[in-house]
């Protein structure tokens, strides 16, 4: 089984984009994808058969302000996030696309009462102090196009931060949050699936990964059995997060890539 990983990364997913529309140009095919926060974008579009149209969608996401008054009559809100990403799946990503494609796609939300949770327990062990009781549930949440309809709102739930987007995005009932705040790469989801060959896409000089949104970006390690190909930046992005600059935007679209062959007997690189 061949997999993708595409780690959430804000602005800087343009190169992810741009990388996804270079694999789908020379034939490269995946049988599951998956993402968290705006990595889960780029694979709902790679999975759709649209990875061509992605750095489009891009230039699409970062041409319009985050904050303005034109948002107050739809968002009640001067921050306008959900409704940019929301008109932006509406033009390039057809819901009717995500079912029935020939790949999996895996996207990534955090259960945020189960996030919460876990912040005060992780606060009590620091205290040597525990709440006891039974086990809460885990904070990620996995949802597959291959028995959810509703992918725009799963992949807008996996996008949301709060302030950025006005009100909540519920799930089945529930406040989902960022996947990327749980899970960012999604790889033991990939493995636990029988994935053998995953590769990971990061817009990190070197293949640098943050395998949660706030954690320090550091080197992905071989696993075991399993062949990691980490695709990355021939040069470190001059775009940040939030920056929402069209030069460093189409600077990190033309960002020519390199890769990292990552296994338990050899590894190497190459650029592309």
């Amino acid at each position: 089984m061949r997999a993708l990983s595409l780690p959430g990364c804000a602005c800087r997913a343009a190169f992810q984009f741009a990388v996804m529309a270079r694999l789908a140009a020379a034939g490269e095919r995946f049988d599951v994808v998956a993402g968290a926060s705006s990595g889960s974008l780029c694979g709902a579009i790679t999975v759709a058969g649209l990875a061509a149209s992605g750095p489009d969608m891009a230039r699409d996401l970062a041409g319009s302000p985050i904050v303005s008054t034109r948002y107050l009559a739809t968002e009640r809100s001067v921050f306008g996030m959900g409704r940019i990403l929301r008109e932006t799946l509406e033009r390039y990503l057809p819901e009717g696309r995500l079912q029935g494609t020939e790949a999996e796609l895996l996207v990534a939300t955090t259960h945020a009462g189960a996030y919460v949770h876990r912040l005060l327990d992780e606060r009590l062990a620091r205290l040597g102090r525990s709440r006891g009781g039974a086990p809460r549930r885990e904070p990620l949440v996995i949802h597959s196009n291959r028995d959810r309809g509703d992918l725009h709102e799963v992949l807008l739930a996996s996008c949301y931060l709060p302030v950025l987007h006005a009100g909540l995005t519920r799930l089945d009932g529930a406040v989902h949050l960022d996947g990327a705040l749980a899970d960012n790469t999604l790889l033991d989801a990939l493995v636990a699936r029988g994935a053998l060959d995953i590769t990971v896409v990061t817009p990190f000089a070197g293949g640098a990964v943050a395998r949660t949104m706030f954690a320090t970006e550091g080197p992905l390690r071989p696993r075991p059995d399993i062949r990691l190909r980490v695709i990355y930046p021939e040069r470190p992005l001059s775009i940040g997060r939030f920056d929402f600059s069209r030069e460093r935007l189409e600077q990190a679209l033309r960002m020519p890539h390199r890769e990292l062959i990552l296994d338990a007997v050899a590894s190497g690189s190459r650029s592309a």
